[in-house]
């Protein structure tokens, strides 16, 4: 949550200052990257804790990106894909908190496996 709001207040600062126009709602994005990554963590710290699933924790990872995408797109589908061109600017208020959140993800995910494995 610290990750979400030093994400968007960044970006809240840097668009002020380059009188940027985001025809999106930048909080909503930001909230949904920074929560899916929560869910996605506590399950799999959740999943972890059955025996019988440990070794499949990364199989079960996997899919967690794709329905993670389907999700972003249908509850952004108005906002965000009704646009006919992005500008470089949204563009990057969208691919950075998706990989940073990624990164974010990915390091917890790897830390549960790790942890399995010793």
């Amino acid at each position: 949550m610290v990750l979400f709001l030093i994400v968007h207040f960044f970006q809240d600062y840097f668009l002020n200052y380059s009188n940027a126009i985001i025809r999106f709602n930048l909080w909503d994005t930001n909230l949904f990257f920074a929560v899916a990554s929560l869910i996605i963590c506590v399950h799999l710290k959740f999943f972890s804790t059955m025996k019988n699933l440990q070794p499949q924790l990364g199989f079960i990872y996997l899919p967690t990106l794709f329905i993670k995408g389907i999700l972003f797109f249908i509850m952004f589908k108005s906002s965000v894909f009704n646009l006919d061109v992005l500008s470089t600017t949204e563009r990057l208020n969208l691919i950075i908190p998706l990989f940073l959140f990624l990164g974010l993800e990915v390091y917890f995910i790897v830390k549960i496996i790790r942890k399995i494995d010793v």
